[in-house]
């Protein structure tokens, strides 16, 4: 399984790292640039750099490689819930990243 990570935070990163196994491949983005392949999973942050988490995700829709995916936004609090819906984002997921959240809600086993 193909995974995008669009964060500029190291610790984000190191957790979805630490909770995902080895058949999945992990890309990691620390600043949003045009994705030209298809992943399977893109977990893009809240805030990476100058850019919204949302505006990321309305590009990603936009593109043929990524409109497909299963796009979803990593939040900083559950009132956030509102900007992943209103971006059509396939799923949302508050910090911080656990095994439970990635397992059940995503199932990546």
């Amino acid at each position: 399984m193909k995974i995008l990570l669009i964060s500029d935070n190291t610790w984000v990163k190191k957790s979805l790292e630490k909770y995902l196994n080895f058949k999945h491949e992990l890309t990691h983005m620390k600043e949003y640039t045009i994705v030209e392949d298809y992943f399977d999973y893109i977990f893009v942050d809240m805030q990476v750099q100058n850019n919204g988490g949302p505006s990321i995700i309305r590009e990603l829709k936009r593109h043929d490689p990524t409109k497909n995916s299963f796009i979803v936004l990593i939040a900083d609090r559950d009132d956030d819930e509102i900007q992943a819906k209103r971006v059509e984002s396939s799923g949302f997921m508050v910090k911080p990243i656990t095994q439970s959240k990635i397992n059940n809600f995503f199932n990546l086993n």
